[in-house]
């Protein structure tokens, strides 16, 4: 995180150097969760949305270090919750992958976008396993078989780290359980690699086959 806020501050310090020493301090001020000196350097005129060498908003600081307060008073500043940093994050898919749930309940009310190209917040809960967050997503409109640049989908995402309890709610949801990644695997695959029988045998019983089975041609 030192490392992080170094950069950042050098970075602004390159580009808007009559602001350099608030942002440097507000980076302080973050990193010590203190939500109080956050409102009193927003009041002294920096942008909420400012952003450092990589893209990162001051919303995503705060996200990634678990803040809520601060949170809530960037987006009560209205910093924008659709920022995307260099690596193409959003303040929700941080809070996804993180599997906060608090948080990602005040980005979503804050109106951020829940489906993004790409890795999609919901991809990144499942991807970790954090089945409430999943849920949460899927009620406020998260595309269930959206795919990540690898091809990837949820319930791929979810079979991969042999996250049941997220796998088994996005089946419920009605999530394709012969989705295809990138190199032609399904959620099955990824299964039976990890050597998980119980999250196999119920993405069998949801219809599930391997991809290799998918790409078969028919008998003869």
């Amino acid at each position: 995180m030192k490392t992080l806020l170094a950069a950042a501050a050098l970075s602004l310090a390159l580009v808007l150097p009559a602001h350099a020493g608030i942002y440097d301090d507000m980076l302080v001020a973050i990193q010590r969760g203190s939500a109080p000196d956050v409102a009193a350097l927003l009041k002294r005129g920096l942008d909420p949305n400012i952003v450092d060498r990589e893209g990162n908003t001051l919303l995503i600081l705060a996200v990634r270090d678990g803040n809520e307060e601060i949170v809530d008073v960037l987006l009560a500043a209205r910093a924008n919750p659709n920022a995307r940093n260099a690596h193409g994050d959003t303040a929700l898919r941080l809070a996804a992958f993180r599997g906060s749930l608090p948080m990602v309940e005040r980005l979503v009310k804050a109106r951020a976008l829940v489906n993004i190209p790409g890795w999609t917040p919901l991809i990144y809960a499942a991807f970790n396993g954090h089945a409430e967050v999943v849920g949460y997503l899927l009620d406020h409109g998260a595309e269930i078989d959206a795919r990540a640049d690898n091809g990837f989908t949820a319930l791929i995402a979810a079979a991969r780290g042999g996250h049941e309890e997220a796998a088994a709610l996005l089946l419920k949801r009605g999530a394709n359980p012969n989705a295809r990644d990138e190199r032609g695997e399904t959620a099955m695959d990824y299964a039976l690699r990890g050597g998980n029988t119980d999250l196999f045998d119920r993405l069998r019983a949801a219809g599930g086959l391997s991809g290799k089975a998918i790409q078969a041609p028919p008998a003869r």
